[in-house]
C-alpha cells in the first residue's frame, strides 16, 4: 500500500502545471472559485473589523411571531428566551397550526402570565406559511421577527437584528444561525461547522455585496410594510427563500446581522438529515429556477444584473458541481485507472488544507460559537460531510428536475399542494 501511494506521489510530482490543471480540472472550476470567494470575504471581514462605530439603533416596535405544528415541549423555553433579551419584543404572537398535543394549553398558560399577546389556534394544519401569515396579521409592529419554537437566543440578538431597519430600504435581515448542542453526534459537529462557515462567514459575504438570498425562517426580522407589499408568504416549502426573493424582486435590501446569534438544534443523524436537505434542494431548484427564473432572464422586467450573478454562482457552485462530480470520477478511473486513487488523495489533502484555514477564519470572526470544540470533527467534515453533501444534492436536483418531488413534500399539508397545482 505505502508503494502504492510513493508511485501516485512520484507521478503526481512529475506533472507540469499544464498537466496538474488537466487532472484537477474539477478542482479548478468548482472547488477553488468556491474557496477563493470565501477567502475574500474572511479578508475583507479582518480589514473592515477595527471600525468601531455602533450601528444606529431602531426606535420603532417590534413584534415576535411563533408559529409551530406540535411544540408543547418547546415553546415555553423559547417564549421565556425572548423576554431575556436586553431589547425586550412589544409583543409576541404565537399561532398554533393545527397541533394535536398540548401546545395551546401550554400558549394559554404563557399568555395569562403576561408573557404572550395574542394566542391563535387553528383546528386544521395549514402549513407553516399560512400559519405565520395568519400571525402577521395579528401584530402590531413596525418590524416582524419571525423565529421557529425550537430556537434560543443570544441575549442582545432581538436588538441586533433590527438595527439594520434604521436604514429605510431595508425590507428583511437575517439572524445568524449556530448550533446548539454541538456534540450531540458526529452529524450535529459536522453541521456546526457547516453553519459557522456557510452562514456565520458565508452570509456575511452575501451580505457585503448585497446578495443575502435568504432570511431563514428560524431567525429573521421583516419590515412589516415589505412583506405587506409582496403579500406575505407563499404556501408551499422553502418560503424563506421565496419571500426573500420576492423582497430583492421589490428592489427591498436584505441584510444580515452577524451578531443577533440564534441557537438551534439540527438533525441529529443521518436519516433525518439527507430528508432536510432534499427538501432544502429541492425547494432551491423550484424556487429559483422555475418561480423565480425571470430574474436570470435578460427579457424580463424582473431582470437584474446582481440576481443574475447570484443565480449563475448558484448554477455553477452547486448544481453544475454536483452533476459533474460523477462524470469527474469516471472520467478519472477511465483515464488513470489505478493512479486514480492517489491523484484523488492529493486533491482532497488541498481541500482539507483550504477546510481548515477557512475554519479557523470563520471561527475568529464568530467567538461565541466555540469553535475549539470543533477541532476534532474538522477532518471527518472536509473528508466526509462534504462529499455525502455533494451526492445528496446530486439526487435531490434529480429528484425535482425530473419529477418534480417538491410538489410532493410531505412538510407541505396536500391540500395546500392541491391549492398551489
Amino acid at each position: 500500500m505505502i508503494g502504492y501511494l510513493v508511485e501516485g506521489f512520484d507521478f503526481l510530482t512529475a506533472q507540469t502545471p499544464a498537466g496538474l490543471m488537466t487532472l484537477y480540472w474539477f478542482v479548478l472550476l468548482f472547488e477553488i472559485p468556491r474557496y477563493g470567494v470565501a477567502f475574500l470575504v474572511a479578508a475583507l471581514f479582518i480589514r473592515s473589523r477595527p471600525c468601531s462605530s455602533e450601528p444606529l439603533e431602531w426606535t420603532g416596535s417590534v413584534s415576535v411571531i411563533i408559529a409551530g405544528h406540535n411544540e408543547e415541549n418547546a415553546i415555553e423555553r423559547c417564549v421565556r428566551s425572548l423576554w431575556e433579551q436586553s431589547r425586550k419584543p412589544d409583543e409576541i404572537i404565537v399561532v398554533s397550526d393545527g397541533s394535536t398535543d398540548g401546545m395551546v394549553r401550554t400558549v394559554r398558560s404563557l399568555q395569562r402570565e403576561g408573557l404572550v399577546q395574542k394566542v391563535h389556534g387553528t383546528d386544521l394544519r395549514a402549513g407553516k406559511a399560512a400559519a405565520v401569515n395568519l400571525a402577521a396579521q395579528l401584530c402590531s409592529g413596525d418590524v416582524v421577527v419571525n423565529v421557529d419554537c425550537d430556537c434560543s437566543f443570544d441575549r442582545h440578538a432581538l436588538k441586533e437584528i433590527v438595527s439594520p431597519f434604521s436604514s429605510p430600504n431595508v425590507g428583511a435581515v437575517a439572524g445568524n444561525i449556530l448550533i446548539r448542542h454541538q456534540e450531540r453526534s458526529l452529524w450535529t459537529g459536522f453541521q456546526a461547522i457547516e453553519y459557522l462557515v456557510s452562514i456565520s462567514l458565508g452570509k456575511r459575504a452575501q451580505d457585503m455585496v448585497g446578495l443575502v438570498s435568504c432570511a431563514s425562517g428560524a431567525f429573521s426580522a421583516f419590515r412589516k410594510s415589505a412583506i405587506e407589499a409582496v403579500g406575505g408568504l407563499d404556501a408551499g416549502g422553502g418560503e424563506d427563500l421565496d419571500v426573500t426573493l420576492r423582497l430583492r424582486k421589490a428592489n427591498w435590501a436584505i441584510g444580515f446581522a452577524h451578531e443577533a446569534i440564534c441557537y438551534t438544534d439540527p438533525p441529529d443523524s443521518a436519516r433525518v438529515l439527507v430528508k432536510q436537505r432534499f427538501r432544502w434542494e429541492r425547494d432551491a431548484i423550484r424556487l429559483r429556477y422555475r418561480k423565480h427564473g425571470a430574474l436570470m432572464n435578460p427579457f424580463s422586467r424582473s431582470f437584474k444584473p446582481l440576481e443574475l450573478f447570484h443565480e449563475m454562482e448558484f448554477l455553477l457552485l452547486n448544481v453544475v458541481a454536483a452533476l459533474s462530480l460523477p462524470f469527474y470520477f469516471l472520467w478519472m478511473f477511465a483515464t488513470y485507472g489505478d493512479l486514480s486513487i492517489p491523484i484523488l488523495l492529493g486533491a482532497q489533502c488541498g481541500l482539507m488544507l483550504f477546510d481548515f484555514v477557512l475554519f479557523l477564519l470563520a471561527a475568529w470572526a464568530t467567538p461565541k460559537a466555540h469553535a475549539l470544540q470543533l477541532v476534532p470533527y474538522l477532518l471527518g467534515y472536509s473528508v466526509l460531510f462534504n462529499n455525502f453533501l455533494r451526492f445528496v444534492r446530486l439526487l435531490a436536483y434529480g429528484q425535482e428536475w425530473i419529477f418534480r418531488s417538491s410538489y410532493q413534500d410531505n412538510y407541505v399539508p396536500d391540500k395546500v399542494h392541491k391549492v398551489r397545482e
